[in-house]
């Protein structure tokens, strides 16, 4: 597979896990997970378009709850509130090394982006890569070393509760302040 020779070109082969994320208590539109839509639940178009993308290496669907419903993915059940906690010990019993973020609700998700943004990470030392060309289809990926890092560190109710806030802090690049602007420097080694 390209993807995979990628990888091992860039020295950096890993085992890079999708972790979807699923819930049932919507507010908006409760169980929305499981609505149909051409015959199968939103789910299942999510968990079978994540499976056709040749850059993961297992797919889990966490949830904070059991889900009624055949899918062809591994399951996990963690804290319905923080979904941070629920993140890191799924990949950490997973043995994630690179994690690919995807919500439940987005049943047209494009495995053909999956891989693309996998393709950019591991071209990158960013540690987190985000790419989202239109809502329903953004895909985030990131390290273990990051969420863990996320996991310990951030105490924001916020940030527990959508994952990676924290990281994003973490890893930005556009400059809005002086220690911005300082970090820019020294990472283009200008130390000015």
């Amino acid at each position: 597979m390209e993807l995979r020779r990628l990888q091992i070109s860039y020295g950096k082969y890993s085992r890079v896990i999708a972790i979807i994320q699923a819930r049932l208590t919507s507010t908006r539109l409760p169980k929305k997970i499981l609505k149909h839509i051409g015959g199968k639940s939103i789910l299942r178009h999510c968990v079978d378009n994540v499976n056709k993308a040749i850059s993961i290496t297992d797919v889990i669907v966490a949830s904070p709850h059991v889900i009624p419903e055949w899918f062809n993915a591994k399951r996990f059940v963690g804290s319905e509130t923080d979904v941070l906690d629920r993140y890191y010990k799924c990949a950490k019993a997973n043995y994630a090394e690179v994690i690919v973020r995807i919500t439940a609700d987005c049943p047209f998700i494009d495995p053909d982006i999956i891989d693309e943004a996998v393709r950019y990470y591991f071209k990158t030392d960013f540690g987190y890569v985000c790419y989202a060309p239109i809502d329903g289809l953004d895909v985030e990926v990131f390290s273990f070393k990051l969420l863990e890092e996320a996991w310990l560190n951030a105490k924001d109710k916020y940030d527990r509760e959508h994952v990676t806030p924290y990281i994003r802090r973490k890893t930005k690049l556009s400059i809005d302040t002086r220690t911005e602007l300082l970090k820019a420097r020294r990472w283009y080694g200008l130390h000015k």
